[in-house]
This record gives C-alpha cells, structure tokens and sequence, in this order.
C-alpha cells in the first residue's frame, strides 16, 4: 500500500481517537476536530474508505477497519515517540511539542524514528546508571558552554555548517 498523504494520517488519528472516545465517529465530529468543512471530511472518507482504512457508508457513523485501526496506532506511536524525543533530549517546552510533533510525525521515516528510539535508549540507560547527559545538555541551553552562550554556540556551529555546504 502506498504512504497515506499527511492530511489522511489526520483523518486516521481523528477517527481514531473519537472511536476510542464514542466507539464510533460522525462526519460532524470529524469536521469539528480537523476544523474543516463536512465535504472535505466526506471526500478524506471516501477515499480512506477505499484503502479500505475505514468503514464508512453516508450518513452513517464511521469506524475504522482492522488495517486502519493499526495504520493509526502506528501513526500515534510515531507520534508518542516525537513527543518523548522532543521533551526528554531537546528539552523542547511543553506547549511547543504538541505541534511540532504533529507536523515531524510525517516526514520522519522509520530509519529516522529508529534512532530516535535508540538515542531515547541510551539516554534512558545513561539516567538509569546517574549519567548527567541530559543536566549538561540543560545547563548548556540556560547557560551556553563556558563563557559561550547558547545562541553563540548556535551562530558558530551554523557558521562551520554553512562552509560545508559550498
């Protein structure tokens, strides 16, 4: 089967999480939590329905089929994962890493979301045996390194990135 385009993901998501909620979703429901109209939802439908991701007849309530149920845990997974990357390695602030999750969640791709599991691993291990990895990285944030802060270190690394590419 071919990658679902990142606006059928949403809809996966969606329908997912109001299934989980009510057992079933509407096309209401679905419009309401995208915030778009109840014709683009029908047309997402439509076109999920015939990927056979969801089971969907008008007028009726929608619900996902076996392969769309999984599709969509392996998306929220995906996302799970972003999440825990973005708060726990880059200390990214809490009402940032919601969005920002959303929108890496589909262009990662599964060699890419593998290291980050790995590197999670290996921070996990390094906190289990007293390692200050994490700290360091935290004081290097709020404080830079040394005498250098964070946005010289920033502007100096971009700097030397910036001849590599030429």
């Amino acid at each position: 089967m071919t990658p679902l385009s990142p606006v059928l993901e949403d809809y996966l998501e969606v329908i997912f999480r109001l299934q989980r909620e009510k057992h079933f979703a509407r096309v209401s429901d679905i419009s309401t939590a995208i915030e778009v109209g109840k014709s683009a939802v029908t047309a997402a439908l439509k076109s999920l329905s015939e990927k056979g991701l969801v089971n969907y007849r008008s007028y009726e309530p929608v619900t996902l089929s076996k392969k769309g149920e999984q599709m969509a845990e392996q998306i929220l997974l995906r996302r799970r994962i972003i999440q825990d990357f973005l708060e726990k390695v880059l200390a990214v602030e809490k009402n940032l890493v919601e969005s920002a999750a959303c929108k890496l969640e589909h262009a990662v791709d599964k060699e890419v979301l593998d290291r980050f599991i790995c590197f999670l691993a290996f921070i996990s291990r390094a906190q289990k045996k007293e390692k200050t990895l994490r700290k360091e990285f935290m004081q290097f944030i709020s404080g830079g390194a040394g005498s250098w802060s964070c946005q010289q270190c920033i502007d100096e690394y971009m700097k030397n990135f910036e001849r590599t590419i030429d």
